[in-house]
């Protein structure tokens, strides 16, 4: 399977984004919506990042944090921050990036009897991810490279 006709076919542009220096994060329509997904950041053909956002904030609480000001966790040294500042300022300078969204519902299931919900976006992320290295796409703001 092809990783970006995936997201293509599968996924709905969310918007672009843009990298503010000062702020150490991105510039990015907010989202409103609470469910659980996946989500994609692409520089033109090539997948720079696949996330999930299962938390119970979903894809809105996801997509806050990459559009709220990261300044003092740069300074303690937060890993993915760090990362994203990096490759933004050196490789990716300037550049306008896409942000695609895959909504996720829960999926019911009986568990020995038990109604619970069932949570696919942790292991399709996984599986996507791991088929977008081997694409050669670079992931480079993925903190997993």
């Amino acid at each position: 399977m092809n990783v970006l006709k995936f997201v293509t076919k599968n996924a709905t542009y969310h918007s672009s984004m843009t990298y503010d220096e000062n702020r150490k994060s991105f510039n990015l329509k907010p989202y409103s919506k609470t469910h659980t997904g996946i989500y994609f950041i692409l520089n033109d053909q090539d997948i720079l990042k696949i996330g999930k956002a299962d938390g119970k904030q979903g894809l809105k609480g996801r997509i806050s944090t990459y559009r709220t000001r990261l300044v003092s966790n740069y300074k303690k040294g937060d890993p993915t921050v760090i990362l994203w500042h990096k490759v933004m300022m050196e490789e990716l300078s300037n550049k306008i990036l896409s942000m695609y969204l895959l909504p996720l519902e829960p999926k019911k299931i009986i568990y020995k009897g038990i109604e619970v919900e069932a949570m696919i976006a942790r292991s399709l992320e996984y599986k996507l991810s791991e088929l977008a290295k081997r694409q050669n796409h670079s992931m480079k703001l993925s903190g997993q490279n």
